[in-house]
């Protein structure tokens, strides 16, 4: 076995052993005394209803086999309602010599209140010696729908209407009955609900809530029977604060309950009999959970012996280790040969992915899965599936570019070797005074054997094109002017017809663009790559000589310079780098047997070095600054170029996606990997786009709705989180160790980068959903923007972040305080605007810093660490 695969074997090991440890830390023994009494008392609603259409079905066959089915465990329930068929209960617990404690639901519609209430004072004198007390109204005041006074007028009107041994009170949270001290003045006993979960307190302090709040109310209102109306834990749900919801915490609290009801001599009711999966709607997820029993009457809690707080913990663990193991094998032996830390970092965030995945699997419900939980979970799933997927291939480039033992050596070159090279430059409209510096430039190459062809493409203006054309006369034969007008399909055609007046001698043509200065050892330094006979192409780095012009410049080159570092050296080892088209070079008849540059691709360079790997030749990356141009001058220019590459890149993608799945196509692996893995960034903006725009949506319904439009589970959030910790993460690491620059550089290449957010997710959608957006020509020398021009270019990216703020605000101030859930969604929307006031930030740069001249550290040393062999 080689190194590679012991190191590999190590991390396995190691990491599996992480994941499963730490599912073995979730688990603890819960000290709660067993119970096997008689329940004094519980809440009841039919069993099996699991829509609200199914109160409307509610048999008597159910509660009568109900009712038979709790008298083994209690001979007293409590029902909120005499509708829908639930006025038989106290004649069928007759029967089954049980008591009843009735129920009358009271709301804000009083037509309804009347029927209710008539009704339940026939259904009482029917059976005077089955119900023991009467609940008028439940939580009414708590929600609003009436008030303290009119609930007690409904008290009083029922008191008088039934036999005087039937003590008549209602039901309320305890601070509810602490404020309306009216209540309890025309009440007989004061039905409390004493809830510790709803309240965000710990399993361990519930009793002591318990205690505390009946002494609050015991001290208030010292002459009133107190009657605990409702207490209990769900079994599932999200953690509230301290509270967490499972089984097994459900069955610690009702067992540790009943002991201290029994020696402290409380009169309670269990909430409740039955789970209520219909609740789920008006309550969120966690109404389902609260039975002593599931829907269908079967077993939920163990009332004795031993309890644990994570039971399932053995299956979470081998389940996590064997996927970790498994996945781990396939992938980190698909690694580049890199260093032990690499190993180790790539498979500890396998190891986070997985165990992220079993949390959300074993938070979500699916005991009463419904048809939303699946359309939730047709969303999650390949949501989550997409987040790995980024995170991963982040992570796998992070590794391989900072641990990498093993380098790419380019073709020696030899002496002697100088095919004759065409240097092609085309122009649109440009300044004529920056195309003249550009071929000045072009005389001091140190290359033999070359001619200079300037293509002027459509140009209408004279004054524009003329002086260049006088500047190629004067600088001799060997420049070349050509001026065509009607040239369609955008600079490739230009390109294309160069190639019709290009020298026959020409084997190697070479782009610049019409602002680039050359190095006068361009072309002696990329021409020996072609040596060997299967390289097309001979790519160097863009470069810039504009960065200390401005702060916003200084950004963008710093974000501009992440991508010659790191992405085109990685992808040079498996050749699969990306063709920019200037300070290129491309084999003549390479480009001539691939079809020449693409007309229809508003990136034909980048589509042209695609179709030559398909083709199965080599495309090599010289990591060294060979010429300098100008970049965009405003925040507009620089999101229409960025705008430019990545409608491009997806018409790419579009057109030969057959060739990335095929395994006909000459494409290997690690080629389809790296182009795939290259625009997956891209992607990641898109779906944040929808995901930012989805959070607003339903931050919105939370607020309007917050019964049916519950905070996301955690879990989820978290990925959110993860997913933006590790793209920053990266960029900041990576650019700092790359460049050397150190971290200023790295923050402003990671601002710049954020900012175009928005620009970058939008273009996706557009370039996956469309197939004639324009070319956007770069333009230079176009002089700062105005602020207001600035702003106005970040229109949208202003609204989205100033909707996340207020977002956010609104669920941080309608959300129970303390809770863990909404802080951490409050965090995620945040996070999910942050790049949108990025955008509106690096805008006002742009317009402002027209003329910094003090930066925070030197912005031309970015690329000239290219030279140094970084």
């Amino acid at each position: 076995m080689n190194r590679s695969l012991l190191l590999i074997a190590a991390v396995l090991v190691i990491v599996s052993t992480a994941s499963a440890g730490f599912w073995a830390l979730q688990d603890r023994t819960l000290y709660a005394p067993d119970w096997t009494g008689v329940l004094r008392g519980v809440s009841y609603s039919p069993s099996g209803v699991y829509s609200e259409a199914d109160l409307n079905r509610i048999s008597a066959e159910r509660i009568r086999a109900d009712l038979e089915h709790l008298s083994r465990f209690t001979n007293r329930v409590r029902t909120y309602t005499v509708d829908r068929g639930l006025h038989i209960v106290p004649a069928e617990a007759r029967r089954l010599g049980m008591t009843v404690s009735l129920g009358i639901w009271l709301g804000p519609d009083r037509d309804l209140n009347e029927k209710e209430v008539a009704r339940a004072i026939e259904v009482i004198i029917e059976n005077p010696k089955t119900v023991d007390r009467v609940f008028v109204g439940s939580e009414v005041v708590l929600r609003g729908e009436l008030t303290a006074q009119e609930l007690a007028t409904y008290i009083a009107r029922v008191n008088r209407s039934i036999p005087a041994n039937i003590a008549v009170g209602s039901a309320d949270v305890w601070n509810v009955w602490l404020d309306n001290p009216v209540i309890a003045r025309s009440s007989e006993f004061i039905g409390v609900h004493l809830l510790p979960y709803w309240d965000g307190v710990a399993i361990d302090d519930a009793m002591t809530y318990i205690e505390d709040r009946l002494a609050r109310i015991q001290s208030k209102f010292p002459a009133k029977l107190i009657v605990i109306a409702e207490t209990g834990w769900p079994s599932e749900g999200r953690m509230r604060r301290g509270a967490v919801a499972t089984p097994s915490l459900e069955a610690a609290f009702l067992r540790t309950f009943l002991d201290h009801a029994a020696r402290n001599h409380y009169d309670y009711y269990i909430i409740e009999a039955y789970d209520q999966p219909w609740k789920a709607g008006p309550e969120g997820a966690v109404g389902a959970f609260w039975g002593v029993f599931d829907a269908e009457r079967g077993p939920k809690l163990p009332l004795t012996g031993v309890l644990s707080s994570f039971a399932e913990w053995p299956i979470f663990a081998l389940a996590s280790a064997v996927a970790v193991f498994v996945t781990g094998a396939l992938l980190l032996t698909r690694l580049p040969t890199v260093r032990f830390v690499g190993y180790l970092t790539f498979g500890f965030m396998l190891g986070v992915i997985i165990l992220t995945a079993l949390v959300v699997f074993d938070s979500t419900a699916l005991i009463y899965a419904d048809l939303w939980n699946v359309a939730v979970a047709a969303i999650v799933i390949p949501t989550g599936g997409l987040a790995a997927v980024f995170i991963l291939t982040d992570t796998a480039e992070f590794v391989a570019s900072l641990w990498r033992r093993e380098r790419f050596s380019p073709p020696s070159p030899e002496p002697g070797y100088a095919p004759f090279v065409s240097v092609q430059v085309p122009t649109h409209n440009e300044p004529p005074d920056m195309v003249r510096r550009t071929l000045q430039k072009l005389v001091a190459l140190d290359y033999p054997n070359f001619e200079v062809i300037v293509l002027d493409n459509n140009t209408s203006d004279e004054r524009l094109w003329r002086p260049v054309e006088a500047c190629c006369e004067n600088l001799g034969p060997q420049f070349r002017f050509f001026h065509m007008a009607g040239v369609k399909g955008f600079k490739a055609g230009a390109l294309n017809k160069a190639l019709d007046v290009t020298d026959s001698r020409a084997e190697i043509i070479a782009v610049i663009d019409c602002d680039y200065h050359v190095e006068p050892g361009w072309l002696t330094t990329v021409i020996p790559g072609f040596v060997d006979l299967n390289v097309a192409v001979v790519q160097a780095p863009q470069d810039y000589s504009d960065a200390d012009e401005s702060l916003f410049k200084t950004m963008t080159y710093q974000e501009y310079g992440t991508f010659f570092h790191v992405g085109m050296v990685e992808r040079n080892e498996h050749n699969a780098i990306i063709q920019h088209g200037t300070m290129t070079a491309v084999r003549r008849s390479a480009l001539l047997k691939v079809g020449g540059w693409s007309e229809w691709c508003i990136t034909e360079d980048t589509e042209l070095g695609f179709k030559l790997l398909e083709a199965g030749y080599r495309c090599i990356y010289v990591s060294r600054s060979l010429g300098r141009g100008l970049m965009p001058d405003t925040f507009a220019a620089y999101k229409a170029q960025r705008h430019r590459w990545v409608y491009g890149a997806m018409q790419i993608a579009k057109r030969h996606a057959k060739a990335l799945r095929s395994q006909d196509s000459k494409l290997t692996p690690a080629q389809r990997y790296h182009f795939v893995a290259g625009w997956l960034p891209w992607f990641a903006d898109a779906f944040a786009l929808v995901f930012a725009v989805g959070a607003l949506v339903w931050s919105s319904l939370m607020i309007v709705d917050p019964k049916q439009f519950d905070v996301p589970m955690m879990a989820l959030s978290a990925i959110v989180l993860l997913l933006f910790l590790v793209k920053v993460a990266k960029t900041l690491w990576l650019h700092a160790a790359k460049t050397g620059n150190g971290l200023g550089s790295a923050i402003a290449a990671s601002v710049a980068g954020l900012g175009l957010s928005w620009t970058v997710g939008r273009a996706v959608w557009l370039g996956l959903f469309s197939s004639s957006q324009p070319f956007l020509r770069t333009p230079k020398y176009e002089g700062t923007a105005a602020l207001w021009q600035a702003l106005g270019a970040a229109r949208a990216e202003a609204i989205l972040f100033v909707l996340g703020i207020v977002a956010a605000a609104a669920v941080s101030q309608t959300s129970q305080p303390g809770d863990v859930a909404a802080i951490v969604w409050v965090i995620v929307l945040v996070v999910q605007c942050l790049p949108h006031g990025i955008g509106v930030l690096v805008a006002t740069v742009s317009a402002l810093s027209a003329h910094a001249k003090q930066l925070p550290f030197k912005a031309d040393a970015s690329l000239q660490g290219i030279v140094r062999g970084r």
